[in-house]
């Protein structure tokens, strides 16, 4: 299993609900999961992955609703992707904070702001 990406998303309509959804190259396919609800699928490429894992999700919510399961909707996924998701989101930050730093030095920029 080759860690490829990370995604942070959110249900339309349902503002605070994250999911944390890990892409990975398996078998020469794409697989996308989505480690809150233990749900996966899979394509030829990122975004056919996604959209299936899209189509997989609402089924999941969908079947969730109709049985009355809402409270045991969570079903997160196991610690091993997990710990996959947060490595590889920190190899993600640390490639974009290398970015960051890159535009600084061409900028010259002298002072910094602080939020």
């Amino acid at each position: 299993m080759k860690p490829i990406k990370t995604f942070i998303g959110m249900i339309t309509n349902m503002p605070g609900l994250y999911l944390h959804i890990l892409l990975t190259e398996e078998d020469d396919v794409i697989v996308a999961r989505c480690l809150d609800f233990s749900v996966s699928s899979h394509g030829e490429n990122k975004e056919e992955a996604l959209a299936s894992l899209n189509d997989s999700i609402a089924d999941y919510l969908d079947y969730a609703l109709k049985q009355g399961a809402f409270e045991v909707i969570v079903d997160p996924e196991e610690d091993m992707f997990w710990d996959i998701f947060k490595e590889q989101q920190l190899k993600e930050e640390a490639a974009a904070m290398a970015d960051y730093v890159n535009i600084l030095k061409l900028k010259d920029i002298p002072e910094i702001n602080y939020a």
